[in-house]
C-alpha cells in the first residue's frame, strides 16, 4: 500500500508538470472536445510507458547514447521549434482574417459531437510530441534511479509503483480535459486563435530551451 500510495502522489504532481505537451493537450480539448483529447493523452502515455520500460531495463545503455550523439537534442530541438512555427503563423493568419470580418465579437461555435475524431491519428501525435522530447527519456531515467536507489524499490514493485503513478496520470489528465472543454461555451474565434499562437510560442521556447539542455544524469 506505501508503494501504490507513494506512485499516486508522484502521478499527481507529474500531471501538473508544464511541458509542451500540457499545453497541446489543454489545446485540443479546447478546440477538438473531449474525445480527441483523451486519444491524445493515450499517445502522451503511451511513449511515458515505453520510455519507462526502457529506462527499467537499459537505462545505462540509453544514457551513454543520448551524452554520446548531441545532435539527438538539436534535431528534437528543430521539430519543436517548426511545429510552434507553424501554429503561430497558422493561427496569426487566421486571427487577422477574423479580426478583418469583425468576427472577434463573436462566440464560435464549437460543435465538438460533429467533430471527426482520428483514434489512430491522435494517439500518433500524442506519442511523436513526447517522444521527440529528449528530456522526457532523461526523466523516467532519473525516476527509475531515484525509485531503485532511494525508495528501494525493486523487480514487480517497479510494476506496481509506476503503473500507479501512469494510471493517476491519466485520471487526473481526465480532469483536466472536461474542464478545459467547458471553456468553449465562452471561447470566440479570436480567443482560439491566440491560444494556438500562446502554444506555438511555447514550443518555440521549448525546442530553443532543448538547445542548450545538458541531458546528462
Amino acid at each position: 500500500m506505501t508503494i501504490i500510495f507513494n506512485g499516486i502522489i508522484f502521478g499527481f504532481i507529474l500531471s501538473f508538470l508544464l511541458g509542451p505537451a500540457f499545453f497541446v493537450l489543454l489545446e485540443t480539448s479546447i478546440k477538438k472536445g473531449i474525445k480527441s483529447a483523451i486519444f491524445l493523452d493515450l499517445g502522451i502515455l503511451l511513449s511515458d510507458a515505453i520510455y519507462l520500460f526502457a529506462s527499467i531495463f537499459v537505462a545505462e545503455k540509453i544514457n551513454y547514447w543520448l551524452n554520446t550523439y548531441y545532435s539527438i537534442k538539436y534535431i528534437a530541438g528543430s521539430i519543436f521549434i517548426l511545429l510552434g512555427l507553424f501554429s503561430i503563423l497558422k493561427n496569426y493568419y487566421n486571427l487577422k482574417e477574423n479580426t478583418n470580418q469583425n468576427s472577434d465579437l463573436k462566440k464560435i461555435d464549437i460543435n465538438t459531437e460533429k467533430t471527426s475524431v482520428y483514434p489512430f491519428q491522435l494517439i500518433m501525435k500524442g506519442l511523436g510530441l513526447n517522444a521527440i522530447n529528449p528530456g522526457v527519456l532523461v526523466f523516467w531515467i532519473a525516476a527509475c534511479t531515484y525509485a531503485t536507489d532511494e525508495l528501494n524499490i525493486q523487480n514487480y514493485q517497479l510494476i506496481n509503483y509506476f503503473g500507479t503513478t501512469l494510471i493517476t496520470m491519466f485520471c487526473v489528465d481526465m480532469v483536466k480535459i472536461y474542464f478545459s472543454s467547458k471553456i468553449k461555451e465562452k471561447v470566440t474565434s479570436k480567443t482560439i486563435s491566440l491560444i494556438g499562437i500562446a502554444t506555438g510560442s511555447i514550443l518555440v521556447f521549448f525546442g530553443i530551451a532543448i538547445y542548450f539542455k545538458d541531458i546528462q544524469i
